[in-house]
């Protein structure tokens, strides 16, 4: 991790309790202990009503075992409750469920720290290129356009997008840190429960753990005709078998 962080007012890590917020967590916290800033990190987890029953407990864990604060905060509507709204699954061109989330973080920051206050914000995010083409071109530092605004300044940085899945357990396995329980049952990634962008494991994973979150889910295929994923549905991924992604 090379940056300094004594220049920044507030160091924010962004956590879902998985592997790669685990990472910046531990990276962040390490690094801000070094520079002698660790009072100055806080995590912040973002509730959408549609994760893993025990994800909020574990980041909890996780940010009690490294000394710092978690802030968890809520959008207006639940996913479930905006999904059934729209009648309308989110899809590639239409991430409203990161913008719930993320939206949620936004007016957080923006409500701790007023744009006529003078201030200066690392908001710090777990995104790897491995993950996606789309997150392989992400910088791995720039500035939060949306956010900065007055005297506030704020911006993005993505310690690990360049580190591979071997090194973020590595790196996990040395803390001693408690992982999510959902890697232990298979999951290659953990985001909601039921993500449309899962691989059929994981959604099955999921809906184990949030029976509730996957009957509400089912019920809007059925009243709205559409299905969760392009032409496949969410009754058809949770009776198959197989790992398809």
């Amino acid at each position: 991790m090379d940056i300094d962080l004594t220049a920044y007012s507030l160091i924010l890590v962004n956590t879902s309790s998985g592997k790669d917020s685990l990472n910046c967590l531990l990276e962040t916290v390490a690094e801000a202990k070094r520079q002698r800033v660790r009072h100055r990190v806080m995590a912040v987890y973002s509730d959408i009503g549609a994760d893993w029953r025990e994800s909020h407990d574990v980041a909890q864990t996780q940010c009690r075992c490294l000394g710092i604060p978690l802030k968890r905060v809520f959008p207006l509507h639940s996913l479930p409750d905006y999904l059934e709204a729209r009648m309308r699954f989110p899809s590639m061109k239409c991430r409203y469920c990161t913008a719930l989330k993320t939206g949620a973080i936004k007016k957080f920051i923006r409500q701790l720290y007023p744009a006529k206050i003078e201030s200066k914000i690392l908001s710090i995010t777990g995104e790897r290129a491995e993950e996606s083409p789309k997150r392989a071109k992400l910088p791995v530092f720039e500035p939060h356009k949306t956010l900065t605004a007055g005297n506030r300044q704020v911006f993005h940085y993505r310690p690990i997008r360049d580190w591979s899945t071997g090194k973020v357990w590595d790196k996990i396995r040395a803390s001693g840190i408690s992982y999510h329980p959902a890697y232990d049952l298979g999951n290659e990634r953990l985001s909601c429960a039921l993500c449309v962008f899962a691989c059929d494991n994981d959604l099955r994973n999921g809906a184990a753990n949030r029976p509730d979150l996957a009957e509400r889910y089912l019920e809007v295929e059925r009243k709205s005709g559409f299905t969760f994923r392009y032409k496949r549905s969410l009754k058809e991924i949770l009776t198959g078998g197989g790992s398809t992604c």
